[in-house]
């Protein structure tokens, strides 16, 4: 059968054929669905929105892992806000010795991507690495930052922050001011910033929001399917503009040519 996908909260979405479905329920923060479309591949869904594919799940996460990774010369320890598919997770758990705090409100997801998606995550839930927290992420950055805890890279792998949206409240001021408590000096915050063409204004307002906290604000972006076109990640810091570095670790998709194509391909839309 065929299906219509939601691309934002105003009516636009696109249409896949579903061969099988896997499970749909609701949680207590959204709607999650798990299932398999021709073309893409296994899908998780929340909200009717399409959050990653089998076939495009390696360009979303490594570019948004490894592209601002790529750019430090050591790394100790990350901060997943989101993610609980745990396929973030998974690309850095890569880097030796690192630590993953991941923080995801949604306990089924997480619970659901461990069962159905550990193709895909690779089973990164089982890793002794990753600490994951299903609670409020700014209830837990309020006590990492009375443990004056320290990261190296924080990634907000929300959810689009539609009006209904469980993370609508993650990139307010308020919310950034308190990341940039929990940054090292030469830290990296990066997030997930939506369709440029669909919804334009999401990048263009957490770079303004971005802009009144750190000095240093860019983007970079891929082209995916599964995302409708061409998909965009905003990224700031006080000491940091992200440039082509060599990859540190072994990825499927990502390589110098691509990494390339993700830090222009912006300025063509």
């Amino acid at each position: 059968m065929y299906v219509t996908y939601s691309l934002d909260d105003s009516g636009t979405g696109h249409v896949f054929k579903r061969n099988r479905l896997i499970l749909k329920e609701k949680s207590q923060f959204q709607s999650i669905e798990i299932a398999e479309l021709d073309i893409l591949g296994k899908v998780l869904v929340l909200d009717n929105i399409i959050q990653l594919s089998s076939l495009d799940c390696d360009r979303y996460h490594e570019a948004f892992a490894h592209i601002p990774v790529s750019n430090k010369e050591r790394c100790e320890r990350f901060l997943v806000l989101g993610g609980g598919d745990g396929i973030l997770a998974k690309e850095l758990l890569k880097y030796k010795d690192a630590i993953v705090d991941m923080v995801d409100i949604d306990d089924r997801v997480c619970q659901l991507s461990k069962i159905y998606l550990s193709d895909l995550n690779d089973n990164s839930f089982e890793n002794q690495r990753l600490n994951l927290q299903n609670r409020c992420a700014l209830d837990f950055c309020n006590d990492a930052a009375l443990k004056k805890v320290k990261y190296d890279v924080i990634f907000a792998d929300i959810t689009d922050p539609h009006p209904n949206s469980p993370s609508k409240s993650l990139l307010s001021d308020q919310a950034i001011l308190l990341y940039k408590q929990l940054l090292k000096d030469d830290g990296i915050i990066v997030t997930q910033t939506d369709n440029v063409q669909i919804a334009p204004r999401h990048a263009s307002e957490v770079k303004k929001t971005f802009g009144r906290h750190f000095s240093m604000v860019g983007d970079y972006g891929i082209v995916a399917l599964t995302l409708s076109s061409v998909f965009s990640f905003v990224y700031a810091s006080n000491s940091i503009i992200i440039q082509q570095r060599p990859l540190q670790v072994k990825t499927n998709w990502l390589n110098k040519d691509r990494f390339n194509l993700c830090l222009n391909i912006l300025k063509t839309h």
